[in-house]
């Protein structure tokens, strides 16, 4: 059996979910929210616990994600996962994911956009795919110190721009099954949508020193007063009050602006101040 799923499948926007009480969630707790098969099941749970839909269950039926046109005639966009392979590839999904942040050889927003790229293409889940992939989304920005979600929904800068969303993906999962997709499309999508939310935070608000601004602030002070070679390690003795994604960050800012430069990959790395 295979479900049809007109777009609105993708997006979710319309749909009865419980979606505050996971977005409070996130927005009280996302650095303690560890990213695995088991907590995507319990999100999914709870983002459906008031409507007659059975949540927190991977799909048990194939899909297919697919327009339908004025005329009445269909075209699929893209065949996900088959049901009996998605707990597998969901799991090997999540222990990609913990590999690479445990590497930190790939930018944040990069990783972030190719996790949930995959999310979609997997579309683990009988309904709430699109959903579940905007609340990780904001779950992972959170986690890697880009708060914008907070002050800016970035539900509805997606719902503005539907069709973006729609042709990112369709372009990107071209080829997904074959490992040879071009995920550039969908990277740039993303990445211009939080670029958006920060744009539309300071139209609202105007450029404020935030906290985390204060904390890079003081990151970097501790980084021109080195002489030696640190590691992370070395800040987070420096800045206990600092949270690991604020420092991960910082560092890389500051590589980027090359004002240091990293030896080694990892958590064992170490950094030299040119």
């Amino acid at each position: 059996m295979v479900k049809q799923l007109n777009t609105d499948d993708a997006s979710d926007l319309d749909e009865p979910f419980s979606h505050l009480d996971v977005l409070n969630l996130i927005h009280a707790s996302a650095q303690d929210i560890p990213i695995n098969a088991n907590i995507l099941l319990q999100l999914h749970k709870e983002l459906y616990k008031f409507v007659p839909v059975e949540g927190g269950r991977w799909k048990n039926v194939d899909n297919e994600i697919s327009e339908t046109f004025p005329d009445g005639t269909h075209r699929t966009r893209f065949t996900p996962v088959p049901a009996f392979e998605t707990p597998a590839t969901m799991q090997a999904l999540c222990d990609s994911l913990r590999e690479r942040r445990q590497q930190e050889d790939v930018d944040p927003l990069i990783l972030t956009s190719l996790f949930v790229l995959d999310f979609l293409s997997i579309h683990p889940f009988n309904d709430g795919n699109g959903r579940m992939a905007r609340l990780l989304t904001l779950l992972l920005l959170y986690q890697y110190g880009f708060e914008v979600g907070r002050y800016i929904s970035l539900e509805k800068i997606v719902e503005s721009r539907k069709e973006d969303y729609y042709e990112s993906f369709r372009l990107s999962s071209v080829r997904w099954h074959q490992n040879q997709q071009d995920p550039f499309p969908w990277i740039n999508y993303l990445l211009s949508t939080i670029l958006a939310a920060y744009k539309e935070l300071e139209d609202r608000v105007g450029v404020v020193t935030t906290g985390n601004q204060k904390k890079n602030n003081q990151i970097r002070r501790f980084v021109e007063g080195r002489i030696t070679p640190f590691t992370k390690a070395d800040v987070r003795n420096a800045c206990p009050d600092i949270s690991e994604a604020t420092i991960n960050r910082a560092l890389r800012e500051l590589r980027d602006e090359g004002i240091i430069v990293p030896s080694g990959l990892g958590r064992s790395a170490k950094w030299t101040k040119l």
